[in-house]
């Protein structure tokens, strides 16, 4: 029985029906892209026998410039034989308000943010899967990589366990999301574990930027699973969701692979609950989380994982180890499964831009410029909890070698009235150790794929 359907090079592409698209071999293990003279084209796969089944979860990875933009959709089959409507996983795009839909009705089938559920009293035997690329304004290529989807077995017993544990501890960077930025940081477990495992492999991404290109206005969180790994795949990592068990996690480990796990967890017996049952060494308590689990061991004949926990605090407090037996009842079973960039992809991803910060008349405001010209903010930029709108990070120089960028201590900040950048630079800078090779870097980080870098030095002030 497949749980697993994934197209992700041109000879896959081919097995399905191809509209208005045309094959690009030189982007990753090959791509569609959507020709200048096409405004839409899709992918659409044959009917896949799957199952049974009860979810679906589906996964993409699409280079989108900007004005581009990519729809994901599902159809199943349940056992009496009815197909549902299409139903779609919503428009998406690093650079536009991209939002799940409301929870729609597809007959046999709904959608809910990410999950497609089969009615009551209804099992899945198949799926189709749709991909459709929108060219809305201007004239870049935009490009399907990957294609996927993943089917929780009626069947399903992950804690049937037939491999052997085998020590291993993959190499990742570890963050806190504690410390991060505090308009976010409590609710941005998932794009902390994705920025984990692209960081990884040979990132140097903050919390923040992969946070920013996966909050979902419908949902209202970055919980959003498949928008966290289009995010992912745009940055040109191939990446996509699978149902997983026991035998699965141990062999992503083994091959290397960090992954990223769902599971909620109490700290204690006395808080436990049947959706969050009690596990060692926990944090805290949660109802929903993201984590990456870097390797396993074994010790006194008792199995352990390895974990970054961004719950932990501080980053090198999230470097944690839980028993396997109890780890294994707080899953909920989904994988992030990230493999390395790819030559060619993410072509269109996200970006960083040189700016410069010039001094103003009011004390601590500096004002944004690139390429000479000022980028006045609005002053809600950082918007609130609710709707994050960006972020203004900074973090001082100092002595120290950190692994990533995202392991130096940052400190968050506001607009001005004024739309200038309100930093403490002249009070930081001076008071340096490091003298006259003190340096301030600024990331001013936008909900619409850009991020802006920026520094200041003692002889800026």
């Amino acid at each position: 029985m497949n749980d697993l359907v994934l197209f992700s090079e041109l000879s896959a592409f081919r097995s399905g029906t191809v509209c208005a698209l045309q094959e690009e071999p030189s982007i990753g293990r090959g791509a569609l892209t959507l020709p200048p003279e096409q405004q839409e084209g899709s992918f659409t796969s044959p009917e896949l026998p799957m199952g049974p089944f009860s979810t679906v979860v589906l996964s993409w990875n699409t280079d989108l410039p900007e004005g581009c933009i990519s729809e994901a959709q599902c159809r199943v089959r349940d056992d009496t034989g009815e197909w549902s409507q299409w139903l779609s996983w919503g428009v998406w795009s690093p650079y536009v308000r991209r939002a799940s839909l409301p929870e729609t009705d597809g007959g046999c089938a709904s959608v809910e943010t990410d999950t497609l559920s089969m009615a009551k009293g209804r099992t899945g035997t198949a799926l189709q899967l749709r991909c459709i690329l929108r060219r809305e304004s201007g004239q870049g290529v935009p490009a399907l990589r990957l294609l996927a989807a993943t089917c929780r077995l009626s069947s399903e017993d992950r804690l049937t366990r037939r491999l052997p544990t085998t020590p291993v501890d993959n190499p990742a960077p570890a963050y806190t999301q504690v410390l991060r930025d505090p308009n976010i940081g409590s609710v941005m477990c998932s794009p902390t574990t994705a920025t984990v495992l692209m960081n990884a492999r040979s990132g140097d991404l903050l919390p923040e930027e992969t946070a920013m290109a996966c909050w979902d206005h419908e949902y209202e969180g970055f919980g959003n699973w498949a928008f966290t790994m289009a995010a992912a795949g745009s940055f040109g990592y191939e990446c996509w969701l699978t149902y997983a068990d026991a035998d699965t996690l141990r062999q992503e480990l083994l091959a290397g692979w960090p992954v990223g796990c769902n599971v909620a967890y109490a700290p204690s017996p006395e808080r436990a609950t049947a959706h969050a049952p009690y596990v060692e060494n926990t944090p805290g308590f949660t109802n929903g989380h993201l984590m990456c689990v870097t390797g396993m061991t074994v010790e006194n004949g008792r199995e352990w994982l390895l974990v970054h926990d961004s719950y932990g605090c501080p980053d090198s407090l999230a470097v944690r180890r839980y028993p396997l037996d109890q780890f294994l009842q707080c899953w909920h079973g989904i994988l992030y499964v990230l493999r390395p960039r790819l030559p060619g992809a993410g072509y269109a991803a996200p970006h960083r831009i040189p700016a410069q910060l010039k001094k103003t008349d009011c004390g601590d405001e500096w004002r944004l410029e690139a390429d000479g010209q000022p980028l006045p903010l609005a002053p809600d930029f950082c918007g609130t909890r609710k709707l994050p709108r960006g972020i203004v990070a900074y973090t001082l120089r100092d002595a120290y070698l950190y692994a990533t960028t995202a392991n130096r201590p940052f400190c968050y900040s506001k607009v001005s009235a004024n739309g200038d950048l309100i930093l403490p630079a002249r009070q930081l800078l001076r008071t340096s150790p490091l003298g006259s090779d003190a340096r301030l870097d600024v990331f001013v980080i936008t909900d619409r794929g850009v991020t802006y870098t920026a520094s200041l030095t003692p002889a800026d002030l």
